[in-house]
């Protein structure tokens, strides 16, 4: 079903689709922009995207259809009621009240996030936008990003500082900082550089360490230069990890290279596809019940919490280790009737300020409540559900394929365990990953990938039924 072109109206604004190369090219500035996370301002990114939107609808009308837009509906409908549940939420506005966010903060929360997700399908279906050149731009924004980082660490501490400087501290403005120097960094915050958790410089170089995915797949004899660029993006993530060396770095490092073997060994045995689909399914489950069973341990109204606490080993596995005590305070009583929606810090109700832990699957819990985590693990299924038909059906090439499910594998792992979202050292900053410009990369990419699936899907019917009345 397309829209009714007859109308003057629609004639006029299909005519703009010949400039639809002005469009993509500006897209690709405004994903730059993002990747690069120019001014560190969700504002801004939400009203690049908002506008690229706008454009890509004027310029596009011609080709939107009704039943490509279904394509993308059940990760679209999740996630809008996600954000509506987050920018309206307790949480939310207790920030504002404390001055931590800005109305336009919160009005482009869906405002942002949600035009992000349409752009997906908008560019899925115009025909001069090419996600190739989209890899390239943000990871060339990334890796211009890891180099500016890493000049300034080496700048102001020296390469392998976290082992010299191991247990130091530093001052500033006469504050001596609340973590030693082995576990900080500088990076590129707005328009100055500012002391920040090591967890969140290393995110950016990780994210451009996926681009090594492509490099399994990519000939060197048939594109050296596709090959040379990738291999410098490698390049650029090895020093920034090697020369600013954590435990973390290498854990994520490792973490990035199990996922390229892990793609690499599916497409070359594809025999191994059935029992690998097995053992990921058993993970998932394993992985949601051990989920399941620490939200319902800490709420008080049931009994499983006191089953737990008197078994020796699961007391321990779930109540006493230093792991699990990151994530236990978010999730106490969340379904009582103060916490369902969300709740807020330091205020009258809950006098003891509560932080995030790092992982989006307990935080989302303060910041959206009960309904928004599971509205966004459903639209987060959906979105890896797409890649199953994208890798089968369609026909980008498979470096491309490789690391769009890289990046956003890793940066969804990474977010679910080590993700500091309060990780301003001398500064209060309070950026859960919905306010972040990867978040929006990866809202993007998970878009665009359920609507070429759509889009392959839909085409593979119509040649079916040609078939079939010849």
């Amino acid at each position: 079903m397309r829209y009714n072109m007859r109308m003057p109206e629609f004639r006029k604004l299909s005519k703009l689709h010949r400039f639809g190369a002005a469009i993509s090219f500006l897209a690709m500035e405004i994903f730059a922009l993002i990747a690069f996370s120019f001014g560190s301002s969700f504002v801004l990114y939400g009203a690049l995207s908002l506008a690229l939107l706008i454009l890509l609808i004027l310029f596009n009308i011609k080709e939107i259809k009704v039943d490509g837009i279904s394509s993308i509906a059940f990760f679209f409908l999740p996630l809008f009621l996600f954000t509506i549940i987050t920018a309206f939420g307790i949480y939310s506005r207790s920030h504002a009240y404390r001055g931590d966010y800005s109305t336009a903060e919160l009005v482009f929360i869906p405002l942002g996030i949600l035009p992000i997700s349409f752009c997906g399908y908008m560019l899925r279906i115009d025909k001069t936008f090419k996600i190739s050149t989209f890899l390239l731009v943000i990871y060339s924004a990334l890796g211009v990003l890891c180099l500016i980082n890493l000049g300034a660490n080496l700048i102001n501490f020296g390469p392998f500082y976290n082992i010299i400087y191991k247990g130091y501290r530093m001052y500033y403005g006469g504050i001596m900082s609340s973590i030693t120097v082995d576990q900080m960094a500088y990076v590129l915050e707005g328009f100055k550089f500012i002391e920040v958790s090591i967890e969140h410089y290393i995110l950016y170089p990780v994210l451009l360490l996926t681009s090594s995915a492509a490099l399994f797949f990519i000939s060197p004899k048939e594109n050296k230069k596709l090959f040379i660029v990738y291999c410098a993006f490698t390049f650029v993530a090895a020093i920034s990890l090697i020369f600013v060396p954590k435990l973390i770095g290498l854990l994520m490092a490792v973490l990035v290279g199990i996922i390229d073997l892990v793609i690499f060994l599916l497409k070359k045995f594809t025999g191994l596809r059935k029992p690998a689909k097995y053992v990921l399914y058993a993970g998932i489950i394993i992985a949601g019940l051990v989920y399941l069973v620490m939200i319902l341990n800490k709420q008080s109204a049931l009994p499983f919490g006191n089953a737990i606490a008197s078994n020796g080993f699961l007391n321990k596995l779930f109540n006493t280790n230093g792991y699990v005590n990151r994530y236990n305070p978010l999730i106490e009583d969340v379904f009582s009737g103060d916490k369902f929606l969300g709740y807020a810090v330091n205020n009258s109700v809950f006098q003891e300020e509560v932080h995030m832990s790092g992982s989006f699957l307990f935080d989302f819990f303060m910041t959206s409540g009960v309904i928004g985590v599971i509205a966004f693990i459903f639209a987060l299924s959906n979105g890896f559900l797409g890649f199953k038909k994208y890798f089968l059906k369609c026909d980008d090439d498979f470096y491309i394929k490789a690391c769009l499910i890289a990046f956003v594998s890793f940066f969804i792992i990474y977010s679910a365990t080590f993700n500091d979202t309060e990780y301003g050292v001398f500064y209060d900053i309070f950026k859960p990953i919905y306010m972040t410009g990867p978040f929006m990369l990866v809202i993007f990419i998970f878009s665009y990938v359920l609507a070429s699936a759509g889009q392959q899907v839909e085409k593979i019917e119509k040649v079916e039924e040609v078939t079939t009345n010849e």
